[in-house]
């Protein structure tokens, strides 16, 4: 397939958190989502593609004192420069894999030499990459996954890692998406527990589930994302009520991540908290019950053979997987060697990245006889429509059995959408959405999104944005936050 790349338009709207969530040192309440719009020729026939995501505080760009303002402006640039690349690349009709691994590249080395960290290069090649797939796959009548499976794009996964050659991704995906998959429900830094830590001042009124506890008792949930603080006392004791919460509905029937978020820069002071959960009689179910730890260590040392000696001997118990650290197309590759037993798929760090790193896995599972090393689905606190539907459609095309999906909890919904908007969703989507408490919003049941419908031509949504009603990089100010 040649590809010509015609035009793309980015388009932003806010939004307003219904709870604060707070992960590592930042707290997200409003921010600006991001949809791009792209213009393409394949083969002669003309379509148009889209992507978006949101743009949170402190994730992409962890560095310390930076205000949120000056990282919505360096992400908007990112933005601008993968667009300015990818159309130099794709000015004339050319086959999309080499033109996309050339693009990828060069804008990696445009933000290297600018001082740009390698994830917040991703996540302007990640939008553009999106939105010409979800392209392509509309051009050709494809769903994601069908497009992947037949390998449309005409991925050459060894021209990126040596190891795959003679493999397409075929070989390793299923060979049918899910249709289903439970929800891994994020208990952030500041969310209550019980009914009982609610103060009357911050009880919300919306009917929907606000500590951790409803949800589990309303929503069915048996997955959970644990995010941790580098304050040990205070983490042991925050964990213990997890377990008890938890195992009061749920018994033993249970799995939960770790997440420690980039909040240890020492790997000895990591290796505290896991030897006090390992000790404490409390948390041995929970304990047991663990999955994957994600992230421990800072990303400037994450990596590092100095600092990551505990890894690979923790990896003997539990599986230790990067995310944060995960900026480039080897990160995956290098963090193997060095003793980490996972990676998670993220569509802000690129699908194509994703499937790549799952190959990477199936290789290390000595191609699926073994089961020692994973992928985790995760999220950018995404809302719909299309960022959660295309992430939600990425880790169905993996596979996946769970996804941390946080956007549905602390988001009221579809309501920062249009009203038209947010209608076609639930009339394309009536799996995933249904009116409720008299909004728009994902449905949980018995612990799972249903997702069957994302499997449409294109990238997870049947229904399409309207650039229309969305302001223009040129025209959104960051003052329209409020903050």
């Amino acid at each position: 397939m040649h590809v010509t790349l015609k035009e793309t338009r980015l388009g932003l709207r806010n939004s307003t958190t219904r709870l604060p969530f707070r992960y590592g040192s930042a707290c997200l309440t409003r921010c600006p989502q991001a949809v791009l719009q792209v213009a393409v020729e394949a083969d002669g026939v003309a379509g148009i593609g889209y992507s978006g995501d949101c743009l949170p505080p402190s994730w992409f760009d962890k560095s310390p004192g930076k205000p949120f303002a000056e990282q919505v402006r360096d992400m908007l640039a990112v933005i601008g420069l993968a667009e300015e690349v990818f159309a130099a690349s794709y000015a004339q009709p050319t086959a999309f894999f080499p033109a996309w691994l050339e693009s990828v590249r060069t804008v990696h080395a445009e933000c290297t030499a600018r001082g740009v960290p390698p994830l917040l290069a991703s996540l302007g090649t990640s939008l553009v990459e999106r939105a010409m797939v979800d392209a392509l796959c509309r051009v050709t009548g494809t769903s994601f996954a069908v497009a992947v499976r037949r390998n449309l794009l005409g991925l050459v996964p060894a021209d990126v890692h040596s190891a795959l050659a003679g493999c397409e991704p075929a070989a390793w995906l299923p060979a049918q998406p899910v249709e289903a998959i439970y929800v891994r429900h994020t208990v952030g830094l500041g969310d209550p527990l019980t009914d009982a830590e609610i103060s009357d001042d911050e009880r919300l009124e919306d009917g929907f589930p606000q500590s951790l506890e409803e949800y589990v008792r309303r929503d069915g949930l048996r997955y959970f994302k644990i995010k941790v603080a580098n304050d040990l006392p205070h983490d042991l004791d925050r964990l213990g009520k997890i377990a008890r919460i938890v195992e009061a509905y749920r018994g033993g029937d249970y799995g939960v991540t770790i997440d420690g978020n980039e909040q240890y820069r020492q790997a000895n002071e990591f290796d505290q908290l896991i030897e006090a959960m390992r000790r404490e009689p409390d948390l041995a179910l929970l304990w047991r019950n663990t999955v994957a730890i994600e992230q421990p260590l800072e990303r400037s040392i994450a990596l590092g053979s100095e600092q990551t000696r505990g890894i690979r001997e923790l990896s003997g118990s539990k599986p230790v997987i990067i995310d944060e650290s995960d900026g480039s197309l080897d990160s995956y590759r290098q963090a193997i060697e060095l003793g980490y037993r996972g990676v998670s798929s993220k569509n802000c760090k690129g699908p194509i990245k994703s499937l790549l790193n799952a190959g990477l896995t199936w290789l290390a599972n000595e191609r699926g006889a073994r089961s020692d090393y994973l992928m985790t689905g995760e999220d950018l606190c995404t809302v719909g429509v299309v960022p959660v539907q295309a992430d939600l459609c990425l880790v169905a095309t993996l596979g996946l059995h769970h996804v941390e999906r946080n956007g549905h909890h602390y988001h009221p919904g579809l309501t920062y959408l249009p009203a038209e908007e947010q209608e076609a969703a639930l009339a394309a989507h009536p799996d995933l959405y249904a009116r409720q408490r008299n909004i728009i919003a994902p449905r949980i049941v018995d612990g799972k999104f249903l997702i069957g419908t994302l499997q449409c031509p294109g990238f997870g949504f049947a229904c399409l944005p309207d650039m229309e009603t969305m302001q223009s990089r040129e025209t959104w100010r960051f003052e329209s936050l409020g903050m």
